[in-house]
Parts: C-alpha cells; structure tokens; sequence
C-alpha cells in the first residue's frame, strides 16, 4: 500500500477543507510553538485544534512531537521529544525566562483569575540583577535583542504602543500563560533549583 499525506489524512475522514488545513496549522505550530486563543490572528488556527485535538495529538506524535494544551490560558504547545529538535537558548535568554517566570508568579498571586500579570521593563531589569547577582546590567542592545525574541515567542506582549523602548523603565509587558508552560515549575523549591543551575553556568563562563 502506498502512503503519502493526502491517504494519511483521508484515513482520518474529515472534511477536506479541514484536511488541506492540518499541514499549515502544523507547520506553524512547529514554527511558533504556541497557539493562543486570545490572539485575533492565532483564534482560528486554535478552534481548529481543538476541535481535532485528537488527530493533531497523532500527527504530531508520528513525528517525535507531543501536543500540549493549557486549558486555564487556552494555549496550545508542542514539544519535541527528542533533543535534537529542541529551541536552544543562550544563558542570558534562559535567565530572561527564569526572570520572567517568577515574575509571574509573585504577581499572579495578587491579581484575579481572569487577569494576566503586568511587570514593567524596570522591574524586569531589577529582577534579572537580582537573580544574576550582578551589579552591572546587561546593555541595552542584549536587552532589546532578547526581549524582541522572548516577544516573538509569544511569552510576552506589549501594552504601551507596538514598539518595544527598552530604554523606558516604565514600559509596561504583559507576562503571557505561555511562560508557565515553556519553564514549568510547579514549586519555589523548583524554581530555587532552576536559579541554582544557572547561577552556576553564568560563575562557569
């Protein structure tokens, strides 16, 4: 028996507008990682999804990737299960997120559960000094190089026009749910580890 994608996804006998959909919809998971259902550009992808939850689980999975959903912030993520397919990240992004992370939850913790958290760039900055133990900051350029991808992500948002001033200590950034899902921790002993780990990789370099 011959096999190609169309027999694939005829097999699954979904209409075949949904069919010609599922290689897009997968390819830009793979790309983006996550799936929002509050963005405007991402809701349709998302419904589609979740309606075939199911089928995109199995793709994914003939693949080597697992198809996660938070079903609080209504985020789709997929994984790779094999390293080699895994996004990599220089120390001073990973640190980023771990910032951004306890960030969210020291302000979760005093906000409804409707509401994302809000943390401005100075709090950001005074937060990443204080996990690094530095007294110098990183520079402006390494600021706006790993804010603009951690944005592109999807992990943050801006609520202060469309252009990202890292050089405004009062720009406001929304911490989207895609931070708890890309550095899971479910503890403060967890994330003491995680701090632990790389305090040690910066003393290292």
């Amino acid at each position: 028996m011959a096999f190609s994608a169309d027999t694939i996804l005829e097999s699954t006998a979904l209409p075949e507008k949904v069919q010609r959909e599922i290689p897009r919809v997968m390819n830009r998971l793979l790309g983006e990682t996550f799936l929002y259902q509050d963005d405007e550009s991402s809701k349709e992808d998302y419904y589609l999804v979740h309606r075939h939850r199911a089928v995109f689980a199995a793709l994914f999975a003939t693949a080597g990737f697992t198809l996660l959903h938070d079903d609080y912030h209504r985020i789709f993520q997929v994984v790779s299960d094999f390293g080699a397919c895994r996004r990599r990240y220089r120390l001073d992004e990973s640190l980023m997120i771990v910032v951004l992370r306890k960030l969210y939850e020291e302000q979760a913790e005093q906000l409804s559960l409707a509401t994302d958290p809000v943390v401005t760039i100075g709090e950001v900055r005074e937060e990443y000094r204080t996990i690094t133990g530095k007294e110098r900051d990183l520079g402006i350029g390494q600021y706006d190089a790993i804010l603009r991808r951690l944005r592109r992500l999807g992990l943050i948002d801006l609520l202060d026009g469309r252009s990202l001033d890292v050089r405004d200590s009062e720009a406001r950034l929304r911490l989207r749910g895609s931070v708890k899902m890309i550095l899971p921790v479910q503890t403060a002993e967890e994330m003491e580890a995680w701090l632990r780990k790389y305090r040690v990789a910066e003393e290292e370099q």
